[in-house]
C-alpha cells in the first residue's frame, strides 16, 4: 500500500491506524459530555459520566460483534475478500443512523443565562448553600 511507498510497515501502519482512531473517537464524543453537563442536576455530575462511558464502551462491543457477524455473514475471510466492500460499506452507513435523531436536540436549552455560578438555574434556590453570617 502507500504506507510502504513512505516506508512505513504495516504493522505500524495499522497500529497508528488504531492509536488515531481511539484519541479521534474520544475527541468526537466531547461534544455529548459538553450537552449532558449542561443538562445535568446539580450533583449527579459523575454518575451521568459514568453511565454514558458504560454505554459509549458497551455500544463499542456491541459495533464490533455486528462487524464480526457481518463479516461472516458475508463470506469475508482471510483469503476470500470478495464482499469486503459492500461490509465496510454497511458498516460506515450504519454510522450515519443516529444523524436520523438529531432533531431531538432542538429540545434542549442552552440558555446559560439562567444558571447561576453554583449551577442553579431558576427555582432551584433551595439547592443553593446559605449565605453567611457574620457574628457582631
Amino acid at each position: 500500500g502507500a504506507n510502504r511507498l513512505v516506508g512505513i510497515p504495516d504493522t505500524w501502519f495499522a497500529l497508528g491506524d488504531d492509536i488515531m482512531l481511539s484519541a479521534l473517537g474520544e475527541i468526537a464524543f466531547m461534544p455529548l459530555l459538553v450537552i449532558s453537563a449542561k443538562v445535568c442536576p446539580v450533583g449527579v455530575e459523575g454518575t451521568l459520566f459514568a453511565t454514558l462511558m458504560s454505554l459509549f464502551n458497551l455500544s463499542g462491543i456491541i459495533s464490533t460483534e455486528i462487524g464480526s457477524a457481518l463479516t461472516a455473514y458475508f463470506g469475508v475471510t482471510e483469503s476470500n475478500f470478495s464482499n469486503l466492500g459492500l461490509v465496510v460499506a454497511i458498516c460506515n452507513f450504519s454510522s450515519l443512523i443516529p444523524l436520523l435523531l438529531i432533531n431531538n436536540l432542538d429540545r434542549i436549552s442552552f440558555e446559560s443565562d439562567d444558571i447561576d455560578s453554583s449551577g442553579n438555574g431558576p427555582g432551584d434556590s433551595s439547592l443553593q448553600e446559605p449565605a453567611a453570617t457574620t457574628k457582631n
